[in-house]
């Protein structure tokens, strides 16, 4: 008769916490040091505006200057504001027909 002794598995809870600490580690260095935030910055107007658009940049706009111009007093409104909406549904959903 033979007689077998088992061994209790060890766990290896520390060595899974050295590995995630050390992934953290990386991670913080990769961060600081790289700076992703660098590479995803939003790019100016100015970069995206082709040359002849510039001048839109420095444009100024007098809103008074507008609405007082003679063309725009001319224009004329196709809408009744504000609009008129429609009564939808039955005011009780739940009397039968």
């Amino acid at each position: 008769m033979a007689i077998e002794v088992k061994q209790q598995k060890s766990s290896n809870l520390g060595s899974f916490l050295i590995i995630i600490l050390v992934l953290i580690m990386i991670g913080w260095l990769v961060w600081e040091f790289l700076k992703p935030s660098d590479f995803f910055k939003q790019p100016d107007i100015k970069d995206l505006l082709p040359a002849s658009s510039q001048g839109l940049i420095e444009a100024e706009l007098d809103i008074n200057q507008v609405f007082n111009h003679p063309v725009f007093q001319t224009l004329s409104p196709h809408i009744v504001w504000p609009l008129e909406i429609p009564e939808l549904g039955r005011p009780n959903p739940f009397k039968p027909f």
